[in-house]
């Protein structure tokens, strides 16, 4: 890259999940060369594909939550990481650093301690604070930033509840034109659960709710729609694998390319994390007209109101039943609202305007 880059983002990851896909629609947005440091890998891939500058870093484990052992190991791997964006920014002379994540700013934070005429650094945080502990580094690294952003109210409140940072929230959009209205589905009513197989999205609930719900809902059925993640996401997938084959209640169809077909093919969409940060999932649901029953709770509570879906007591079968059951009902009246409040509230084209003015600001 002959022209120094207007910025560097830094992603300790080399998958391409939610938080991924909002820095490439933020990072192909800015004007002029961005480059992005992270992992070979689907995140890399992508980048490129997008026309961004990868520059690879070691696959270091950097593992925030997990094991005593992992916990342990962690500084060392940082400190890798660091050592290599450090020479990315001294090599490439970015204007400015954007720590992707809570690992993305610990190691972007480091790479730029000390450094003399350093970039200004931007945090761009997705994700609720594990612990107290890591809190306690997050929120030291967060303090070196020039700005911060997160991605939904709750999230810049868990990180800053006394207000020292100046957070500045930035709603990630949907693509209004990939995620469009369609007719809701002739037949029995069908709930998608959208999203990764991991323990804290709760897709056992997601059956309990549907089991209940099917008193009022004879026929109902759920669709789970994404794929498992590491050896626990294995391990719970064959225990839903067990539990669906002899119901009947619902279908795994593991990870999926047309995620706008699979909303169109459902009725509306069924939420149960009980701690989403924020929820892609949930406003391209609406989106597509489909209303939204999810737990009232961090990021749904910015993303849905009676209008067009309903909210439930975290981790309560019978209160997901109850909202799934009123929401099936009122399909068809809140498929209106529901495309108008993603047009309102989540338009992809004013999120990312919103990105690029900060970063212009700064640089």
């Amino acid at each position: 890259m002959s022209e120094p880059p207007q910025a560097l983002f830094v992603s300790y990851t080399a998958v391409l999940g939610g938080a991924e896909r909002i820095l490439l629609a933020n990072a192909t947005a800015l004007e002029g060369p961005v480059a992005v440091a992270c992992p070979d890998g689907a995140l890399a891939d992508a980048a490129r594909t997008g026309g961004l500058e990868v520059l690879p870093l070691s696959e270091q484990r950097a593992e925030l939550r997990g094991s005593s052992r992992d916990r342990l190991a962690a500084p060392l791997r940082l400190a890798a990481l660091r050592a290599e964006v450090r020479r990315a920014v001294v090599n490439t002379r970015p204007r400015c650093v954007i720590g992707w994540s809570m690992r993305g700013v610990l190691v972007a934070a480091g790479a730029l301690a000390g450094m003399r005429g350093a970039p200004p650094l931007v945090f761009c945080h997705n994700d609720l604070l594990p612990s107290r502990g890591v809190g306690t580094a997050v929120r030291a690294a967060a303090s070196r930033a020039q700005r911060v952003v997160a991605l939904s109210h709750a999230i810049a409140e868990d990180l800053d509840p006394r207000g020292r940072l100046a957070v500045q929230v930035i709603h990630p959009g949907v693509d209004l034109e990939r995620f469009t209205p369609t007719p809701l589905p002739d037949g029995p009513p069908e709930a998608l659960v959208l999203g990764a197989i991991v323990g804290w999205k709760s897709p056992g609930l997601a059956l309990d709710a549907a089991e209940l719900a099917r008193r009022d809902l004879p026929g109902l059925t759920v669709r789970l729609a994404g794929a498992p993640l590491g050896e626990a996401g294995q391990e719970l997938w064959r225990a839903l694998e067990q539990r669906v084959a002899t119901s009947g209640l619902a279908r795994l169809d593991g990870g999926i390319e047309d995620v706008p077909g699979a909303i169109a093919g459902s009725t509306c969409l069924l939420h149960c994390a009980d701690h989403e940060p924020f929820g892609v999932a949930l406003t391209e649901a609406l989106a597509c007209g489909r209303p939204v029953v999810a737990p009232r709770a961090a990021g749904p509570l910015e993303i849905v109101d009676e209008s067009c879906g309903a909210l439930y007591e975290p981790g309560s079968a019978a209160a997901a039943a109850e909202a799934l059951v009123h929401v099936v009902r009122h399909a068809p009246d809140m498929a209106g609202p529901a495309r108008e409040r993603a047009e309102r509230l989540f338009d992809r084209r004013i999120s990312v305007r919103r990105f690029r003015a900060l970063v212009e600001e700064l640089t």
